[in-house]
């Protein structure tokens, strides 16, 4: 009986010992590898950047806008821009993906370079040269 007592008792310790001791840790570890200070201070840094030039339209729609901006700055801003994973959401109806470039993107540099990789994109797509894993992968980017 004693030796029971004994076993169970080491048990519940070693139960208890798994489900928390080890278990904080390895969220400890997740947290503190997923991201750290210098990451989340240039994200959060870029987000107040990229949000003068996401406009409200009369209608209420984002927009973008990159008035007094050079091409590689606007860019960098559309790599992150929501709207460019709302157009990308539209895939593979490349009609409404030009059509939301046209009204969505005011900027004419920018606007011809994401139309000309839509189109890009579109004619590998017909060619069959690519599949639609790697057509939204390309719509992404911008050459």
């Amino acid at each position: 009986m004693k030796g029971m007592l004994i076993f169970l008792v080491i048990v519940i310790g070693g139960y208890f010992f798994v489900m928390q001791v080890v278990d904080e840790s390895n969220s400890y570890e997740d947290s503190t590898m997923s991201e750290d200070g210098h990451t989340n201070y240039y994200r959060k840094k870029a987000n107040a950047k990229d949000r003068k030039y996401h406009v409200e339209d009369s209608l209420g729609q984002t927009v973008f806008r990159g008035t007094g901006l050079s091409l590689a700055e606007k860019k960098d801003i559309w790599s992150r821009s929501p709207l460019k994973f709302e157009m990308i959401s539209k895939f593979p109806k490349f009609g409404l993906m030009k059509m939301f470039v046209k009204d969505r993107v005011e900027d004419s540099d920018l606007q011809k370079l994401v139309l000309k990789q839509v189109e890009k994109v579109q004619d590998d797509m017909m060619s069959g040269t690519i599949n639609s894993n790697d057509a939204k992968y390309r719509l992404g980017l911008l050459e």
